[in-house]
């Protein structure tokens, strides 16, 4: 039973129906996409919030509050000298965060400073003197206004890897009459343990960086190297830019980072909150993972449905594209075979083979006739080439071998022709190389055209490439044999010639007839050339020629000056040189 090719796409195409469901599913991963960048983005904006939240209450009101109280009680003269230091040794034993109090009174040469004793205890271990470690140049601790909730400095103490923030406070009404600062000194440790223990940091990473592009605090391990988000919270930082900002940011390694930044009133810090994309969308490469498992479902029967008629289709269709391959390189001779379905494809194999016999007959009979004889069966409107001819300008080179005879006569013909063709071979290469057309073999000689604005200069140095040929042929076959070249240009009758039976493409007319006579007058290594074909060479290649005396030929009547080109064999020296004829 016979199922068209048609036919058999359909059922093929009834198997594979299961795209319909990577189209929908693809639809519910970009709805899917947009919830989750949403979800992750309300999340991103929350977290930066609760951070920044947690940094300002933690000044503002958690410490800022009950230092304004102390600055309140030692300010005035409500207390003596006892009782302000008893205030002071009091907030440091109330406030576990503040490691020291220092009271600057101007005109008095020496702070008082109060500090909390595990921690000095703890910067003994690296400094000998740790009370001035943390005490406060009043020259850069000076807060903007005297209602300034804002740490007047945040510094870095390597040693201990301990952030210390500075408070700076006026105290109202001075002490002793005079103006007097309370500083208090914030270690913000438990700053750094909010944020290591925010949850957030479980699926993404929270960062606190300063106007110089340090990372202050992260939760991440190693390097913090983003620097696409690092430059946005240097911008912020410089610009005070109090928004949040929400947006991805791209990494060095192509990845993509969903973040969100946000200031902290307290701190000349900015908060960036991250989560990579890839971690924010986990959820669709799960739903992308199920999706592809029943694709491959779908898949699989599909396949199944595909194996049953895959030999019938595949493997032919597979067998004519390496035919066709071949035919490209130029092997006629290949054949499609070892199809036997009987469809379309079978048809196609079939057709294919046919036209391949008619191809190869064809480009057979081509290597019978010149390429001008092909250009006018090609560039026919109609179905025949008419007889008849056009009048064009060419160079004619007629080529004949000397000594033919002699060598014909003591070997078999089959040697003789092996040895002809080799010489045609060659020099067939050399008029094609040189611009030329062979035009036809008559015997041992050949007849080949030129044409364009330089064939007479084509048509000379085609003639010298084959006396140099030929000599090198001589040397290595041990022959005798040389060559004898008429080269003639003028107007000619160019086109088809004969009968409507049998035709031949040629070039005909006096001009043709001259180059054959210079060919059969000139001697074993050279080259006879016309003063027409001279005329038109360039001068180099004209003073290589030398001239002889005027000839005469059959069918003219005054003698025809011929210029001479020796082989490299000829050793016959110059009558006279060129630039001395007349």
């Amino acid at each position: 039973m016979r199922f068209s090719l048609r036919t058999k796409m359909m059922l093929f195409t009834a198997v594979i129906a299961v795209l319909p469901l990577a189209v929908a599913g693809q639809s519910i991963i970009r709805v899917a996409r947009d919830e989750l960048k949403s979800a992750a983005n309300e999340q991103l904006v929350s977290t930066s919030r609760e951070v920044t939240d947690e940094f300002n209450a933690f000044f503002e009101y958690s410490l800022f509050v009950p230092l304004d109280l102390i600055r309140n009680a030692i300010g005035g003269d409500k207390l003596d000298s006892h009782g302000k230091i008893v205030v002071l040794k009091q907030g440091i034993e109330d406030l576990p965060d503040v490691v020291q109090l220092q009271v600057n009174i101007e005109g008095v040469p020496r702070p008082i400073v109060v500090s909390q004793e595990a921690y000095i205890r703890k910067l003994a271990d690296f400094f000998p003197d740790p009370v001035s470690v943390l005490e406060v140049d009043p020259d850069t601790a000076r807060p903007s206004t005297e209602s300034s909730q804002r740490a007047t400095g945040v510094e870095y103490i390597p040693e201990t890897g301990d952030w210390i923030a500075t408070a700076s406070l006026p105290i109202t009404g001075g002490i002793g009459g005079r103006d007097a600062m309370l500083y208090a000194r914030i270690n913000l440790e438990r700053l750094k343990r909010f944020i290591t223990a925010n949850p957030f940091a479980r699926t993404g990473s929270i960062h606190v960086i300063d106007g110089d592009g340090t990372v202050v605090y992260g939760t991440g391990d190693g390097e913090y190297t983003h620097k696409s988000v690092l430059d946005m919270a240097r911008e912020m930082l410089s610009s005070r830019f109090a928004v949040v900002a929400v947006e991805p940011f791209p990494l060095d390694d192509g990845s993509i980072s969903l973040g969100a930044i946000k200031l902290t009133r307290a701190f000349p810090w900015a908060v960036v909150v991250e989560k990579s994309e890839a971690d924010a969308y986990a959820p669709i490469t799960d739903m992308i993972r199920s999706l592809l498992q029943w694709l491959g479902i779908g898949l699989a029967v599909a396949m199944v449905g595909a194996l049953l008629f895959a030999l019938g289709i595949s493997r032919p269709i597979l067998r004519i594209g390496e035919a066709a391959i071949e035919i490209a390189k130029g092997n006629l001779d290949i054949r499609v075979d070892k199809v036997r379905s009987h469809d379309e494809i079978g048809d196609l194999a079939r057709r294919f083979n046919d036209m391949t016999v008619q191809l190869n007959e064809r480009f057979e009979l081509q290597k019978f006739v010149s390429r001008g004889t092909m250009k006018a069966i090609l560039g026919s409107d109609d179905r025949e080439v008419s007889l008849g001819g056009e009048r064009r300008s060419v160079a004619i080179l007629f080529a004949d071998i000397r000594g033919y005879t002699a060598f014909s006569e003591k070997r078999e013909p089959e040697e003789v022709v092996e040895v002809l063709n080799d010489y045609f071979q060659h020099i067939s290469d050399i008029v094609t190389e040189n611009h030329g057309d062979i035009d036809k073999f008559v015997g041992d000689e050949i007849m080949a055209v030129f044409a364009g604005a330089n064939r007479s200069k084509h048509a000379v140095e085609c003639s010298i490439a084959i006396m140099d040929v030929m000599e090198e042929m001589r040397a290595k076959s041990h022959t005798d044999l040389r060559i004898g070249i008429g080269v003639n240009v003028g107007d000619v009758v160019v086109g088809a010639m004969g009968s409507s039976e049998r035709k031949d493409f040629t070039v005909l007319g006096d001009h043709v007839n001259l180059a054959a006579r210079l060919c059969g007058q000139a001697g074993p290594d050279e080259t006879w050339v016309s003063r027409s074909v001279l005329d038109q060479l360039p001068g180099k290649l004209s003073e290589k020629a030398r001239a002889i005396e005027p000839i005469s030929v059959k069918g003219k009547t005054n003698k025809i000056e011929v210029y001479v080109y020796d082989g490299p064999g000829k050793r016959q020296a110059a009558t006279r040189p060129v630039s001395e004829r007349a």
